[in-house]
């Protein structure tokens, strides 16, 4: 039986945490700027120019979401790419898979890094919806 092996490297684990921290600062900032970004424009008359039809609200949502999306994309590659690295067997081929991820976690740690900045992506595209289909300031 021959299995390929990784070399064990402090800097993959690192990698991969620090993947998520970012992943999850990304998110944190995008979600917080959009808020508070509307609340202060409409309280304060911020934004309120208009560009072929686009509130100046919704452009700079839109800009915002639009440089988040690409940043979170990479950080799904990263951990996506360690994970396949990490990966010794296919999972249906491999009989021990749970003997094996008792051994060594980086591929779990790698796969829930991966799946949840893939949620955190999900819920900057869903946020980017209401930009347009919603009207800002409770204009109607």
């Amino acid at each position: 039986m021959t299995a390929t092996t990784v070399r064990e490297t402090g800097n993959d684990t690192s990698q991969i945490g620090r993947t998520l921290i970012v992943g999850t600062i990304v998110w944190f900032v995008h979600l917080n700027l959009v808020y508070n970004l509307a609340s202060l424009a409409c309280t304060w008359s911020w934004l309120s120019f208009r560009i072929m039809g686009v509130s100046g609200i919704q452009l700079v949502e839109a800009i915002i979401t639009l440089i988040g999306l690409p940043l979170m994309l990479f950080l799904i590659y990263v951990p996506w790419r360690a994970w396949r690295r990490f990966q010794t067997k296919q999972p249906p081929v491999n009989p021990h898979m749970l003997e094996d991820t008792e051994k060594d976690r980086r591929s779990l740690m790698a796969f829930m890094v991966m799946l949840l900045n893939s949620f955190y992506f999900l819920f900057m595209i869903a946020m980017f919806v209401p930009i347009f289909a919603l009207r800002p300031c409770g204009q109607s």
